[in-house]
């Protein structure tokens, strides 16, 4: 008898095949239920764990005490829960308050806030010594600005000198925003005008906003270095501080240090315009008239008044101010500084053109000192169609370092207001050995 089959226990080779396929599918379809049933148990606790963020974060959001225990009691690892809860009851109960704090550091030892938050109020307790770990600690974990500005301010409270210029230093070189309470609080411990190389303060933006405190603090005296460093850089940006720093020692009659900045911005070609030495025999020669973003200084300014027009004139070139007949009856359009030494006669020189104003109208040269005294004879009338050089002769008295030569127009008695316009080209000023024949009286 022949068999189609070989026999292995009474279970052939074929039936053994069916029998692990059949249990193979069971096992797997066993594996599968289970992953299901793990993908499913963990969508429902990350449904749960979100709901349950979800309704802490806007109990939190409240900022409420209640609303912030809320959140505590559901997520009671949330360090900014803390924090939050310690703003919210400082006043009331500042013990509680600090013990928040000390477990939100607990949680989150890179949280400087809370640890600043933390010395401040053991400082505040009475207890300064003791507040030292807590802020050198926030200095550790945060190489940021906050910490080494705290430090400084501690360390100034506690007259601790050396190391609040470390800290001082140190914040400086992490500035941003607003520098002017670094300055003012350095300036309450040392002010010489040198806090730039104290506080090795390397950016040109900082430097520039040193000088403006100073300025504004009205230490000209303290100005020089901050306002030197700036020139030896030569930006352009820096151009109308500088020129604000001008005016200013223009004002308190610093002729030198103004004329040093002028000088030094018009070498570098920083402003259209030539250095000035009131020692020379030729202050301003062939000077222009143009109109110029450089309305500071010893610069030529327009003045805005109503029914005077300023316009440029291309050939030659020059300055044209127009006259519409509605400007004041007294006014000056144009007027410029300029150094001189006393005691020392001068003739100011101009060409010009006019077109449409009368002789003895009323529109000439006046020459004064900076306290407001005419220093000239009578203006002399501008007007001429074919065009002319006027010749303004002058002294500058005793003590009078700067003039002001303004072209003015007063209205002469029996005449209407101008109406027309005067072109001007080719300013010069030079000291002559001619004295003028007669000195006019001071005029205020």
């Amino acid at each position: 008898m022949s068999y189609s089959r070989v026999t292995n226990g009474g279970v052939t080779a074929h039936e053994r095949a069916g029998i692990a396929r059949f249990t193979g599918e069971k096992n797997n379809s066993m594996v599968r239920s289970l992953v299901l049933a793990i993908a499913l148990a963990g969508l429902a606790a990350a449904s749960v764990w979100s709901i349950l963020v979800g309704w802490a974060d806007y109990s939190a959001r409240q900022l409420t005490v209640a609303g912030t225990e809320r959140a505590l009691a559901l997520t009671p690892w949330q360090a900014a829960y803390y924090v939050q809860l310690a703003a919210l009851i400082s006043d009331d109960d500042p013990r509680r308050a600090s013990e928040a704090l000390q477990r939100a550091v607990a949680l989150d030892p890179y949280d400087s806030v809370s640890w600043i938050e933390l010395g401040l109020r053991v400082e505040a307790d009475g207890h300064s010594a003791a507040a030292e770990p807590y802020f050198l600690r926030a200095a550790e974990v945060d190489k940021e600005y906050l910490p080494k500005w705290t430090l400084a301010n501690y360390y100034f409270r506690r007259d601790e000198e050396s190391k609040f210029w470390f800290w001082a230093k140190a914040a400086a070189q992490m500035l941003y925003g607003d520098p002017l309470p670094l300055f003012r609080l350095s300036g309450k411990v040392v002010e010489d005008g040198n806090l730039i190389d104290r506080l090795e303060i390397r950016r040109p933006d900082i430097q520039a906003a040193y000088l403006t405190y100073l300025l504004s603090q009205n230490r000209l005296d303290l100005i020089g270095p901050a306002t030197y460093r700036l020139l030896d850089q030569g930006r352009q940006s820096d151009v109308p501080l500088l020129l604000t720093a001008c005016d200013r020692l223009m004002d308190a009659k610093l002729v030198n240090e103004a004329l040093e900045v002028w000088n030094r911005l018009a070498k570098a070609r920083l402003i259209p315009y030539a250095p000035l030495d009131p020692g020379a025999e030729k202050i301003l020669t062939n000077d222009s008239f143009l109109p110029t973003p450089a309305v500071q200084g010893f610069a030529w300014r327009l003045s805005t008044v109503d029914g005077i027009s300023a316009s440029r004139e291309e050939t030659p070139s020059g300055l044209r101010l127009t006259f519409s007949g509605a400007q004041p009856e007294n006014c000056e359009p144009l007027f410029r500084i300029l150094p001189v030494r006393e005691n020392t006669a001068y003739e100011f020189t101009a060409l010009y053109r006019t077109a449409g104003i009368q002789p003895d109208t009323g529109l000439g040269w006046r020459v004064t000192d900076m306290a407001g005294g005419l220093i000239m004879g009578a203006p002399e009338s501008l007007a001429s169609e074919g065009g002319a050089q006027a010749k303004v002769r002058f002294i500058a008295p005793s003590g009078c370092h700067l003039v002001r030569i303004a072209l003015a127009y007063r209205r002469a008695l029996g005449t209407t207001r101008i109406e027309g316009s005067i072109v001007l080209r080719e300013a010069g000023l030079q000291r002559t050995a001619q004295f003028p024949e007669k000195l006019p009286g001071r005029v205020m």
